[in-house]
């Protein structure tokens, strides 16, 4: 009877220990996504200069540089 007991336990200890490194890495993956997006929200913007609008788009452009 002792060893099935043995066994048993180190079954629960062993399922135990699985969900508790899956719930880990989860945790890690969750982090790491959240790090990159605020990376990415960090990030520098580019300054386009000055804008005019588009009628046609229906949206700002770039002003185009024309040669005078």
């Amino acid at each position: 009877m002792p060893p099935f007991m043995l066994l048993a336990v180190v079954g629960v200890a062993g399922v135990a220990g699985y969900r508790l490194l899956s719930a880990l890495a989860r945790q890690g993956q969750a982090v790491r996504k959240e790090e990159a997006r605020m990376r990415r929200a960090a990030a520098p913007t580019r300054d386009l200069g000055n804008l005019e609008w588009d009628e046609a788009a229906g949206v700002y452009r770039p002003h185009a540089k024309r040669d005078v």
